[in-house]
């Protein structure tokens, strides 16, 4: 018979392992900042150009997302004053949705195939129009265009920051700031399809020459141009230095330290990452994969994954939403 110490000793030997693997896993839940990321809250909508749809994640809550219908392919989100709109390109018109539902609550026609899309800093919603070449401001109150303004060729990408708007030129490679403090204009790479305000930077996307482009914000002094490769289709704002940039084809998320030019990290994603969005706090990225449909969550301090949202294949655009 086994004496009672020595069993003791060998299941101790036997456990430790095991012990050992589990303090492994605990410490790589909770990454280099010594701390469990918190759950991810809120709503997370997702442009499907594929369905036609808007699916709506509700995060935390374990149910399956909401879908609507919408009359005509999604490309860009916004949102703004509790409303999500969307560019419908195809259909030539923008739609302005309650995400709560979710359903369409107003129809507004715009004929040139309507696809960038931003809020300006007084609430206004601004629309590139890539047929006419042009960008329109659409009053939220009224939902009826109040204004138009000439852009480059195929103003694909537009984004607002402050006083400032910025559109993209896909036609002409152009990067153009309206109105403030005076109108400037400058070359980007080849086929710019995303434009970003990153802090004291305005940051393109082009996908043709598969690089990014770096400008001074309100001057657009070129300050250079960095090759990330793969296909870059959508940049967005990480904080006042850094940047995401998807790149399409090489199923790879760059993050960008746009004040060095330099790639810092690259996230391995799904195929064809597409979709790029922020948790209103600033602390997980959404990834969207056009092939898979899939949203891929990372945590932005440790970059380590923290959640995987199913969806059917075309995911595009999407949008972090507050509340439930």
């Amino acid at each position: 018979m086994t004496p009672v110490g020595r069993l003791n000793r060998v299941a101790m030997l036997a456990i430790l392992p095991v012990m050992a693997l589990t303090v492994g896993l605990a410490a790589g839940a909770l990454g280099h900042t010594g701390r469990a990321p918190a759950p991810a809250t809120g709503r997370l909508v997702v442009a499907n150009l594929r369905t036609e749809t808007l699916a709506v994640h509700r995060l935390g809550e374990g149910s399956p997302p909401s879908l609507l219908a919408l009359p005509g392919p999604p490309h860009e989100l916004a949102f703004a004053g509790g409303r999500l709109y969307a560019t419908l390109g195809r259909a030539n018109t923008v739609v302005e949705v309650e995400p709560g539902a979710p359903g369409i609550l107003r129809l507004l026609r715009l004929d040139g195939a309507p696809h960038g899309l931003a809020v300006a800093a007084d609430g206004s919603v601004l629309v590139g129009l890539d047929i006419a070449d042009l960008l329109v401001t659409v009053d939220r109150a009224s939902f009826a265009e109040v204004a138009r303004a000439p852009t480059g060729s195929i103003p694909h990408a537009v984004a607002a920051a402050g006083g400032e708007t910025y559109v993209a030129g896909a036609g002409d490679g152009s990067l153009r700031l309206l109105g403030y403090p005076s109108p400037a204009a400058a070359g980007t790479g080849a086929l710019p399809e995303s434009v970003a305000v990153v802090g004291a930077y305005v940051v393109t996307a082009d996908a043709g020459s598969g690089s990014v482009s770096v400008f001074a914000r309100r001057t657009l002094a070129p300050l250079g141009r960095l090759v990330v490769g793969g296909h870059p289709v959508r940049v967005l704002a990480l904080d006042d230095s850094r940047a995401a940039v998807a790149l399409n084809d090489a199923a790879t998320v760059a993050v960008v330290d746009v004040s060095r030019l330099r790639v810092v990290r690259r996230l391995v994603v799904d195929p064809h990452p597409d979709g790029l969005c922020l948790s209103p706090d600033g602390r997980s990225l959404a990834v969207v994969s056009n092939e898979t449909g899939a949203t891929q969550v990372f945590e932005v301090v440790s970059w380590r994954r923290t959640g995987n949202l199913a969806g059917e294949a075309g995911g595009g655009a999407c949008a972090w939403l507050p509340g439930h």
